[in-house]
C-alpha cells in the first residue's frame, strides 16, 4: 500500500503570536478559519509536526509541564488553536 506524505500547511509569520504558560510564553498561532487540522505546520523555513493536543479548558494542569520539558530537551514548540483544542507542533 502506497501512502502520500501530507504537505505542510504554510503560516505566514504575520499570524504567530504567543501563548502564555504559566511562566513562558510560547508561539501561538489560531487555526479556526482552516477546515482542518493538519499534521505538518510550516512557517518559514521551520517545518513542525503534530505531537500531541490538550483540551483548551484544564490545559494548565499538565500543559505547561510537558512543553517546559520539551524546550529543555532542546525541541521547538508551536502551539495552535483549533476549536476547543491546542494542538502541539515540534521541529
Amino acid at each position: 500500500m502506497a501512502t502520500q506524505q501530507a504537505e505542510a500547511l504554510v503560516v505566514d509569520r504575520s499570524r504567530v503570536g504567543t501563548l502564555e504558560l504559566g511562566r513562558m510564553t510560547v508561539p501561538y498561532v489560531d487555526l479556526e478559519d482552516e477546515p482542518f487540522v493538519s499534521s505538518h505546520l510550516r512557517v518559514g523555513d521551520a517545518e513542525y509536526t503534530y505531537s500531541r493536543s490538550f483540551p483548551i479548558k484544564g490545559h494548565g494542569a499538565v500543559m505547561p509541564d510537558v512543553v517546559s520539558e520539551l524546550l529543555a530537551a532542546g525541541r521547538s514548540v508551536l502551539v495552535a488553536e483549533r476549536r476547543e483544542r491546542y494542538y502541539l507542533y515540534l521541529a
